[in-house]
C-alpha cells in the first residue's frame, strides 16, 4: 500500500456546535514514512496492523506499519508506550473516548431509559457511535435493520466492540422512537453536553454512524438516508474488524515488521518469550480431521523460523494425522523471535489449541463479519410469483373430552376479521404449492410462464432486486396482499464446488431450496433486515438454483438477500 488510508469525518459531518468548530487540535509532530515523505500528526496507538494518528480535532490517519522506517516504528512505541492499557471493567475506562460514557450511558428497556452497569463489562476496543436527529425521518429503519449485524459482531467479538447512540445538536433524544426488539444502549441526554472530547464528533442533524477506537481515532463512518448506505456501513466495519484481527494471516507481516523493529527496544533489559502471530488451522478443518487438541512444543530459532515440533501426549487426534500436522505447523507457524538483552535469540513456544463442540451459527457468523465470506455474487434479479392467498377458514379449539377419549370441538373466529386463523397460515406455508408438477424443489422457471396455484391464475414475472432487496408488495398498499404467498426463484453460476453463505432477511416466514434442497424452514412474523440470517452453503460448480417462498402475515412483503463465497 503506497498511501496512508485517511479518514477525514470533519467532511462527512456537518458540525454546528461553536465549540466543536473549536476544538483543541492534537499535539503533533512530523513523521517520515519509507517513501522520504513527511506529515504532521498526534501518534495515538498501535492496533492490528495499524499505527494509529490523529491529525486533527475530528480527523485521523493511519499506516500499515511497513510504511513506517523501524527507526520511526521505535519511535512510534515510545511515544504510545505510556498511554492506559484497556481496562478490565468499562467502569475504569481511561481511554479518551470510552471514559466519558462513564456515567452517562443508559439503555432503552420497555422504551424507557435505565443506567447501564459499566463495572459488568470489559472496556471496549471499538466503538460503534451512532448520531440520530428526532427529526431524521425513517431512521428507525436503520435502527432495525443494524440490529443483527450489532448482534452477530457481539457474538464473534465478545466484548471487543459497543456500540452507542448519541443525539445530534438539533434535537434531544427520544427514546420511544428506538425498535423496542433491541435494548439501545443511549447517552443519557441530560449529560451528553458533558462529553467535551466527543462532542466534536456531533453532527448538526440526520443519521450518522461512525467506527473508532476507544481512543476517539474514528476509523470508518459517513452519514445514511437509506438501507444501502447501512450497508455499505456494515460492511466496511466488518472489514476493518478483520483488519484488526490479531487472527488474520494476512496481517501478520506487518506486525512482525513492527515487533521486529520495538521488542528489542521493549526488552533491552530483560527477556521476551517468541510470539505466534497468526492462527495457523480452521477450527473446522481441525474437527473434520478427527483432531480434539493438539498441545506442542515449538522450537523457534532466532531469525523467527521453526525447528523442531514435538506433539505432547495431551494431544489428541488420529495416529495417521499426527506425521502430517507436525509438517503443517512446522510449515505455516509464523513467529517473532524470543528477545533477551535486547537481541533476538532461540526460544520455545507452547501451542494449544481445544476443539469445541461444532457450533454451526457461530461459524457462519464468522466467516460473514471476519473475511471468509468476502466475495460478493451479486444477485441482481429474480423471478417472482405471487400472490398465492392463504384459505379463509374458521378454526377450532378443544372443548371437552368424553370418555373414550372423543374430543369435543368449539369453532370461534380468528380475531382478525377475516376468518384466518394461525393454523390455515402454518398449513399453507407447509403446502408444497407444486405438487402437481414435481414439487418446489423440481421448479425451473421463465419468465412471462403461466400457472393456476389453487385455483388462481399466476405468472412468473421478473423483479430486481435494488440492493439485494426483493419487494413483493410492488407498488401494492398495505392491507392488499395480507395473508399471501408467493415464490422467488434465481440461478446463478459458479466456477468450482465452494462454500458460500446467504445472507437474508425475510417478512414474514421463509423457505429456502438450493437446487431442490430445501435448507431453511423458518414460519416466523418478523420485518426484512439486512442479513438477518446468515445461511451456510455449499455451490455446486456449474448452475446452482435458489428458490424462496416467502409468507406475508399482515403489513409489507419483501425479502433481502446477499450471497458470499469463500474468498482466495
Amino acid at each position: 500500500m503506497s498511501r496512508p488510508l485517511t479518514v477525514l469525518c470533519l467532511l462527512l459531518l456537518v458540525l454546528t456546535d461553536p465549540e466543536s468548530l473549536f476544538a483543541a487540535e492534537p499535539t503533533t509532530s512530523e513523521w517520515r514514512d519509507v517513501k522520504g515523505g513527511t506529515f504532521k500528526a498526534e501518534p495515538v496507538e498501535a492496533l492490528g496492523p495499524l499505527l494509529l494518528f490523529r491529525t486533527g480535532g475530528t480527523t485521523s490517519k493511519f499506516f500499515p506499519m511497513r510504511m513506517l522506517p523501524p527507526e520511526e516504528c521505535v519511535r512510534f512505541f515510545e511515544a504510545t508506550a505510556g498511554r492506559p492499557a484497556r481496562a478490565a471493567k468499562w467502569s475504569a475506562a481511561q481511554g479518551r473516548a470510552s471514559s466519558e460514557f462513564i456515567g452517562r450511558l443508559m439503555r432503552v428497556e420497555g422504551g424507557k431509559l435505565k443506567p447501564v452497569d459499566l463495572t459488568t463489562l470489559p472496556e471496549p476496543e471499538l466503538l460503534i457511535v451512532l448520531f440520530r436527529s428526532r427529526q431524521s425521518g425513517g431512521s428507525w429503519r436503520l435502527f432495525d435493520n443494524l440490529a443483527p449485524f450489532l448482534g452477530r459482531i457481539q457474538r464473534v467479538y465478545p466484548g471487543r466492540v459497543a456500540s452507542v447512540v448519541m443525539s445530534t445538536w438539533d434535537s434531544g433524544f427520544d427514546a420511544s422512537a428506538l425498535p423496542v426488539n433491541r435494548n439501545w444502549n443511549v447517552v443519557d441526554p441530560r449529560k451528553q453536553s458533558e462529553m467535551k472530547f466527543l462532542s466534536r464528533f456531533v453532527p448538526g442533524g440526520g443519521f450518522v454512524m461512525m467506527l473508532m477506537t476507544r481512543e476517539g481515532v474514528p476509523l470508518f463512518g459517513g452519514p445514511a438516508n437509506e438501507v444501502v448506505d447501512l450497508m455499505h456501513f456494515i460492511d466496511g466495519v466488518s472489514n476493518m474488524l478483520w483488519q484488526l484481527n490479531p487472527a488474520n494471516p494476512r496481517t501478520a507481516r506487518d506486525r512482525a515488521y513492527y515487533l521486529g523493529a520495538v521488542r528489542p527496544r521493549e526488552f533491552a533489559q530483560g527477556r521476551a518469550d517468541p510470539l505466534l502471530l497468526a492462527d495457523m488451522f480452521r477450527t473446522e478443518g481441525l474437527r473434520q480431521n478427527g483432531i480434539a487438541r493438539i498441545e506442542a512444543k515449538i522450537a523457534v530459532a532466532a531469525d523467527g523460523s521453526v525447528g523442531e515440533v514435538e506433539l505432547l501426549p495431551e494431544s489428541e487426534m488420529p495416529a495417521p494425522v499426527k506425521a502430517p500436522l507436525t509438517e503443517a505447523i512446522r510449515k505455516m507457524a509464523f513467529f517473532t523471535p524470543a528477545i533477551e538483552q535486547g537481541v533476538p535469540v532461540p526460544g520455545s513456544y507452547t501451542y494449544s489449541v481445544k476443539v469445541g463442540t461444532a457450533d454451526k451459527q457461530l461459524a457462519a457468523d464468522a466467516a460473514w463479519v471476519n473475511g471468509e465470506a468476502r466475495a460478493e455474487l451479486p444477485l441482481k434479479s429474480w423471478l417472482v410469483l405471487k400472490a398465492i392467498r392463504v384459505p379463509e377458514q374458521a378454526f377450532s379449539k378443544v372443548d371437552s373430552v368424553g370418555v373414550d377419549g372423543t374430543l369435543m370441538m368449539q369453532a370461534v373466529t380468528a380475531g382478525t376479521g377475516k376468518g384466518i386463523s394461525k393454523a390455515s397460515q402454518v398449513n399453507s406455508f407447509n403446502s408444497d404449492w407444486f405438487a402437481d408438477t414435481g414439487g418446489a424443489g423440481s421448479v425451473r422457471p421463465a419468465a412471462g410462464e403461466k400457472l393456476t396455484i389453487d385455483g388462481t391464475k399466476l405468472t412468473w414475472k421478473k423483479l430486481n432486486a435494488e440492493g439485494g432487496l426483493v419487494d413483493f408488495m410492488d407498488g401494492a398498499s398495505d392491507g392488499d396482499l395480507d395473508y399471501c404467498i408467493g415464490y422467488a426463484w434465481t440461478e446463478i453460476e459458479v466456477a468450482n464446488d465452494t462454500d458460500a453463505w446467504l445472507g437474508i432477511g425475510s417478512d414474514d416466514g421463509m423457505k429456502l431450496w438450493l437446487n431442490g434442497e430445501i435448507v431453511v424452514d423458518q414460519w416466523v412474523q418478523r420485518a426484512s433486515r439486512l442479513d438477518d440470517d446468515v445461511v451456510p452453503l455449499r455451490l455446486k460448480k456449474g448452475k446452482n438454483q435458489f428458490l424462496l417462498k416467502i409468507q406475508n402475515m399482515k403489513g409489507q412483503w419483501s425479502f433481502t438477500a446477499r450471497l458470499r463465497v469463500r474468498s482466495t
